[in-house]
Order: C-alpha cells, then structure tokens, then sequence
C-alpha cells in the first residue's frame, strides 16, 4: 500500500509539474501517463478480483495492450518534439512492454519479478520527464534557445 501511495505522489506531482510548465509535450504526456495508469490500475483490479491466483502467472494481455498503446502515444509525442526528453520516456515505456515478453519466452517466468518489472519503468520515466523539462527551461532561459 505504502508503494501505491508514493507512486501516486509522484505521479501526480510529476504530472502537475509536466502540465504547468512543460509546453505541448508536457500536456499530452501527462494525459497519456494517467491514462494509463488509471487503466492499468482498473485492469488490475477487475481481472485480480476474478482471476487472482493467475493473473500475473502469464502474460496479461490487457496490461500489455495498455503499455503497447501507451509506448505508440508516447513513440508520435517523442517524433512530432523538438525536446530530448521524450524520447527518453519512450524509451522507458518500451521496457515495459519488452517486460511483458518475458513470459511469453518463458512461461514459468516468476510472477512476482514479471509484476515488479513490468511496473518498475513508471519512477524513472516520471523522472526523466521532470529532470528533461527542467532543463529545457534552464538551456531556453541561459541561452534563450529552444
């Protein structure tokens, strides 16, 4: 619960830090980041009330479908920018849909190391974003570049 509760901090501080001063790029990823994970998490909790003891046994297809279209939202942001980050939290997105194929190599992959893998990438992806804009707007305000 306590990892649930700082993910969400994080997320949301990270979310309103990106929708305030992250230009075009900054809105659209944070509408594509808690997206998906109010998906992610509705996905969890209505196909762990039905199938507990085997949802993170194999590879979940809802989740992945949600990291796949989340990794091309994220793929045309990162293409249409002219900033750095976004690629970077492309990047970190694309780990999580390769975690998904795991499973899928291996099928008595740890279910326990496939859920912790699978949701690792979301903290350095919010980080990344933060850390990119922030320094977007310090090389925009020394050398009054874009």
């Amino acid at each position: 619960m306590l990892i649930a509760i700082l993910f969400w901090f994080l997320c949301l501080s990270a979310c309103a830090y990106a929708l305030v001063l992250g230009g075009w790029e900054g809105r659209w990823t944070t509408l594509v980041v808690l997206l998906a994970a109010l998906g992610t998490m509705a996905v969890n909790r209505w196909t762990s009330a039905y199938q507990y003891e085997t949802f993170w046994a194999s590879t979940n297809m809802m989740v992945l479908f949600i990291d796949a279209a989340t990794f091309f939202a994220m793929f045309v942001i990162a293409g249409v920018s002219d900033r750095w980050w976004p690629i970077w939290v492309a990047a970190f997105q694309l780990n999580s849909v390769v975690a998904h194929f795991a499973t899928m190599i291996d099928p008595v992959f740890s279910a326990l190391v496939y859920q912790g893998y699978e949701g690792l990438w979301a903290i350095p992806l919010l980080l990344v974003m933060v850390l990119g804009i922030y320094r977007d707007r310090m090389w925009t305000a020394r050398y009054g570049l874009a």
